[in-house]
Formats: structure tokens, sequence, C-alpha cells
């Protein structure tokens, strides 16, 4: 493979001053998108604008969070208006509206017609850290199942129960024990080399069986863990920083079905495919099959940090049930603050009227053109996805689908860097996913006109990088 003659792009220097003044006084662990040097003034609707007052498109929406768009105007206007009122009191230990109204509504739209009660806290990762508190007491049991390419955060349960990237784990041993990973459903490069939908001919107890998970079953569950050992199985209805992966239609209600045979709490980490992304309120909306726990923040508040554990009362309430966690047993400073449930509040009630709708149109819009585009190109090795929750899998043959080397440019780049990097030339903020993964993930509120611009600047970045790789 020829290697790629590539400079990054630019940097002001205004912006590299700045950006010199961070490197100063911030944590050196930050990732950085390093080939996305943007330095931030303003943004509205779908669109960021720098320092130096250049606009650029953003098909990121800073990690699926501003799903209604930058600084919607409700949401600041609820902001505005509560923040007058009542800044914080902490939500463990006394009463205001605004936090009881946003649980009002997240119990209403969240799968599962059950009673539910729900537990606020600042961060998806504070939303793991209490699903495994909550599974753990109330089955007494201590084992979990998790999934290969999951992302759960990076505090020591996310990180434990994380199966991404290896540098989320290094050096932080000992981590939580007794967490079992096993492969996710990623048909495109299946660990078993099988292939969908061939691969679904067991059945478990009746109902279609993914061969990924008969892994679980006749494997884990026979010669590693007693099935009735553990507490919890988290995971993601579509796998975010894997990939934006979807999995086959079965893989969830096999799931569920599983769980409810051994009494295992089942738990969807819906953090980055919720809340409308996928053209429904949640993905696992999309096959009908409910969570007994369901983990939501990035999109809850716009932009406000705020996570939610919304789950089966009898899981979360001693009055419900008496082995569910007792008061004291788990808590949040921040959590359900009074001025980002307001703007969670806000932020609902946007996506309902309307970019809900918006996410499925444009989404399949977007999907369907881009599928042209792969069509046209050959390192393009799939789409994939769900509403504006797309995946680009990028490949260096298509009948092989043989990966990229981590080294495709003749100063060190990977072929993700380079295609975000080409296209924030271009204007559009564009992230990578998973080994070799585009992620299209805007805002909800853009338009076909958006799309058409998006499109436009990722297949001329593709087509430059192609004619370079030959």
């Amino acid at each position: 493979m020829k290697k790629i003659d590539y400079t990054s792009p630019k940097i002001s220097k205004k912006a590299q001053e700045l950006m010199d003044r961070d490197k100063r006084v911030l944590f050196g662990a930050h990732t950085r998108t390093r080939e996305i040097p943007l330095v931030v003034d303003y943004a509205k609707g779908a669109r960021v604008t720098d320092i130096e007052g250049k606009t650029y498109l953003d098909f990121g929406a800073g990690f699926a969070v501003v799903g209604t768009g930058h600084c919607h105007p409700d949401v600041i206007d609820a902001v505005n208006k509560q923040i007058k009122k009542l800044i914080h009191i902490s939500g463990s230990d006394f009463y205001y509206e605004p936090q009881i109204e946003l649980a009002e509504k997240l119990i209403k739209i969240t799968p599962g017609k059950f009673n539910k009660r729900v537990y606020f806290g600042s961060s998806g990762a504070e939303a793991v850290e209490a699903t495994l508190k909550i599974a753990r007491h109330f089955t007494r049991r201590p084992r979990m199942i998790s999934f290969i390419g999951a992302f759960h955060g990076r505090t020591f349960a996310g990180m434990t129960m994380s199966g991404s990237k290896k540098i989320q784990r290094a050096r932080f041993s000992s981590l939580i024990p007794e967490v079992y990973h096993i492969p996710f459903p990623y048909c495109y490069r299946c660990i078993f080399d099988k292939t969908y939908p061939e691969c679904t001919k067991k059945d478990f107890d009746g109902m279609p069986l993914p061969h990924c998970l008969s892994y679980l079953t006749d494997v884990v569950f026979e010669r590693l863990i007693d099935p009735e050992d553990v507490s919890l199985i988290l995971v993601e209805p579509i796998q975010g920083e894997g990939g934006y992966i979807v999995p086959p239609q079965e893989f969830l209600p096999a799931l569920r079905k599983i769980a409810d045979k051994y009494g295992i709490v089942l738990a969807f980490d819906e953090i980055q495919c919720g809340l409308g992304r996928t053209g429904k309120w949640f993905a696992c909306d999309h096959v009908n099959t409910a969570p007994d726990i369901i983990l939501i923040a990035k999109a809850i508040a716009s932009g406000f940090p705020m996570s939610a554990t919304v789950g089966k009362a009898e899981l979360m309430d001693p009055e419900v049930n008496a082995m569910a966690w007792r008061p004291g047993a788990h808590g949040s400073t921040f959590g359900g603050n009074p001025v980002i449930a307001a703007a969670g509040v806000a932020s609902l009630d946007i996506i309902e009227n309307g970019l809900i709708e918006n996410a499925a149109k444009v989404g399949d819009f977007l999907k369907q053109r881009m599928m042209e585009i792969m069509n046209r190109h050959k390192i393009i090795g799939e789409v994939r996805g769900m509403g504006l929750m797309i995946g680009i899998e990028l490949v260096q043959d298509k009948g092989t689908k043989e990966p990229f080397p981590q080294c495709v440019t003749t100063n060190g780049k990977n072929i993700k860097e380079v295609i975000t990097g080409e296209c924030f030339k271009q204007g559009l903020i564009l992230y990578g996913a998973g080994t070799s993964s585009l992620r299209i993930s805007p805002p909800l509120v853009i338009t076909q006109d958006d799309a058409t611009g998006a499109l436009r600047i990722i297949e001329e970045v593709i087509t430059d990088v192609e004619k370079q790789l030959s």
C-alpha cells in the first residue's frame, strides 16, 4: 500500500496560543481529537464557529450530546428561568419540581410497562456505577457480563465493564473482579467467522439465538460460571465507540430471554444511542425489548452534565422490595440539579416535538446516500446504523475486508485521522470510532441540505484519499 503524504490542518497563531495555555494547565490524559484542532468561540444549531470566525458543520454533536443542537433557545430559556429561582440544593435530601418533572417524563418514555424509579447523576459513567450497585445489591450475586467492543466510561466500574481499547484499562489493575466479556455480534467482522443470518439456527427456550450468544450459554455458563451467580448483563443496544455496530434483531430479545431464565438483571446502556438518535426514543424500541434498567446521559440535557438510571421499582425502592438498596446506599450531591433538570425537561420536550421524526427521515436519507457512495468507492466496506447514528467501515479491500494498518501516512497517521482531518479542512466536523470506522452523529436538528453538504465533503475526501493510496 502506498503511503499518503498528509499535512495536518493548519492552526492559527491565536488558536495555538490558547492550545499552549491549555497544555500548561490541563491534565495530560485528555485524548484530544488530534486532527480536529478546533478552538471554539460559539455554536448554534448544527454549526460551530472557531475563534477566527470560521464556521463548521458539526456531524459529531459533542459525541452525540447536543441532540437538540447547540444552544437551543428553549433550553436557554428554561435554564435562565430556573437559575433565577434556585441553582442548587441537593436533590438527594430535598424536594423541588424540576427533578420530579424530569423523572416523570423519563418514566413515561422509557420502555417497559412496569413501575420504575429514577436515579440522577452527573455523567454516563455514574449511571454505570449506579447500575452495578443496583444489580449486585438486589441479587446478592458477584458476577457480571459485558461485551467485547463495549464502552461504558472511565471510572473503575466503567473501564472494568468496557472492552473497547486497552489504553483505557492499562496499568489500572486490579479492576473490579468477576466481570466476563463475551463477543458482541459484530457481523461484518464475526469473531467466529460465521455469516448472519445462517448463524442463527439454534434457539434458547424457543428464542432464536445468534451464534455469538451461544458462546455465553454453552461455554461461559457451562464451563466458567454458574449463571445463578451472575447479577448483571450490561450491553449497548448499538455499540458506540466500538464502531456504531448494530446487532441482529434477534440479539436483544435473546438476551432478555437468557436474563429472565436465570434471574439476571439486564441493563441497556443507551447513553449514546438513546433519546431519539435512532429515530425512536431508544434503540431497543426497534426490537420491542425492555431492559430492567436503562442508562441515559449525553443528550438528556442538551450539553449540561447529567445522567439518569431508570429501572424497575423493585430493584431501586426498598418500599417495593426489601432486596433493593436502602437509604444511604447511594446518592449524588449534584445529581438532579434543578438548573440541569430544567434543561432536561426542555430537551425532552424539544426531542418529542419533531426531532425523533427528523432523525428517522434525515437519517434514512443519509444512510441511503452513504451506501451509494460506498458502491462507488473501494475503501468503504460497510455502511450501517439507524437514524442519525451511522457507522462507516473503512477497509483496504472489500473482498477480504482487510483493515488499514495503524499507519497510512508518511508521518504516522491512521486512516480515521486522515479522513476526519481532511473533512475538517473543508468545514466538516466528523469523528472516528472503533478500529477503522467513522461515525455520523450530528445534532437531531440537521436538515436534508445539511446532510447533502456533509456527504459532498465526505465523498470528495474519500475520492482524494483513494487516489493517494493507489
